[in-house]
């Protein structure tokens, strides 16, 4: 009977060591199921082709400035390929969309990240959906304006410290 105790206690003790570590793997991994949903519910997910699309015109942009002769079926390759590539990069197993997942982790709770759910699935969350990126993209498109007016001014009250400075003479 003695030698039944030990082995009982050590079964116990065994139980309660892994029962954490599954317990923890299955809320990791609901957790990431949410955090991958929510990518998908405020369209990040499909930050891979939005990120091919831009990559590769600003390549094609490029290559078209320092080779104005360039033949049209060289840029419809380069397109396909730099789409493909990013693509596959981002829906890898361990790939870009893994590591977002990874970021947001770090930073939000899952009650958090359900409660974002939750508001994406109001119709306000679904319109910050449909226009956040257009507030991007009309702030950015502000930013450059306001920079393109403002960087020569800023650039010579630059100059005129550095100069006070003794860096510039």
């Amino acid at each position: 009977m003695l030698k039944a105790k030990p082995l009982g206690a050590m079964a116990v003790l065994a139980l309660l060591a892994f029962a954490p570590s599954v317990n923890a793997q299955t809320k990791d991994d609901a957790f990431r199921r949410d955090i991958g949903k929510l990518l998908e519910v405020t369209g990040a997910s499909a930050l891979g082709t939005q990120m091919a699309t831009m990559m590769s015109n600003q390549v094609i942009d490029s290559m078209s400035r320092a080779q104005p002769n360039l033949p049209e079926r060289v840029v419809v390759i380069v397109k396909e390929t730099l789409n493909t590539e990013f693509a596959r990069a981002f829906n890898a197993p361990d790939g870009l969309l893994t590591n977002i997942v990874d970021v947001y982790a770090r930073h939000f709770t899952h009650d958090e990240v359900l409660a974002l759910l939750k508001f994406y699935e109001t119709p306000l969350g679904r319109k910050a959906v449909s226009v956040l990126p257009v507030v991007a993209q009309e702030s950015s498109a502000a930013g450059q304006t306001w920079a393109a007016a403002n960087m020569k001014r800023i650039g010579a009250v630059v100059q005129e410290r550095l100069r006070a400075e003794g860096f510039v003479k």
